[in-house]
């Protein structure tokens, strides 16, 4: 089955590894930044949203008493994780292939997250409904994207596209959830707390 949407960027083999590599160095601080915020809920059962080569799952995954579930549309990236996954000798993640708007599990998550993935969404809002339904009685959904308002000039050119402005932020609306969002240095965080 294929999880991409057309138009969709497209992660094989070759470019897998080419982000993996990358991003396991450039992105440490960032997912090591994720995972202490992270913490802080105390979430039991976690989705990773796009977890790409699984860098955030593994930090994840040594939080006590706590399952870690891993989607993405990849499976070059998929096995690029599972290969980390059995070096760290890590038991409590589960991955599996899907997308943002088809989740290969039944689980109701405590906190779901996405991280640098966002933009990469075809259809955004239809996608955050779909991961909304599948938060618990109290579950949050956080969103965490490059801040366009935040980039200058040239980050602008460059990774503009993989970014998220506040006003985009701020036109999702859904009922039954309050909405918060924090700009961290050049990161904006996008959250949904589900509202009893």
């Amino acid at each position: 089955m294929d999880y991409y949407k057309k138009g969709e960027e497209r992660f094989g083999v070759i470019s897998s590894r080419i982000y993996s590599f990358g991003s396991s160095k450039s992105m440490k601080s960032f997912y090591s930044f994720i995972a202490d915020e992270i913490k802080n809920y105390r979430p039991k059962r976690i989705l990773d949203v796009g977890a790409g080569p699984g860098d955030l799952a593994l930090l994840l995954s040594k939080m006590k008493n706590i399952e870690v579930y891993c989607i993405d549309p990849s499976a070059s990236m998929k096995r690029i994780a599972e290969r980390k996954f059995t070096k760290n000798e890590i038991k409590n993640v589960k991955y599996g292939l899907g997308s943002s708007r088809h989740l290969p599990f039944n689980e109701k998550f405590d906190l779901i997250v996405t991280t640098i993935s966002f933009h990469h969404w075809k259809e955004k809002e239809k996608s955050i409904r779909y991961l909304l339904k599948k938060l618990n009685k109290k579950g949050i959904f956080i969103i965490y994207e490059f801040c366009y308002d935040k980039l200058n000039g040239f980050q602008r050119m460059s990774i503009g596209k993989h970014s998220l402005s506040i006003k985009e932020a701020e036109s999702y609306r859904f009922k039954g959830y309050k909405k918060n969002i924090e700009v961290i240095g050049k990161i904006i965080k996008l959250s949904f707390a589900k509202q009893s």
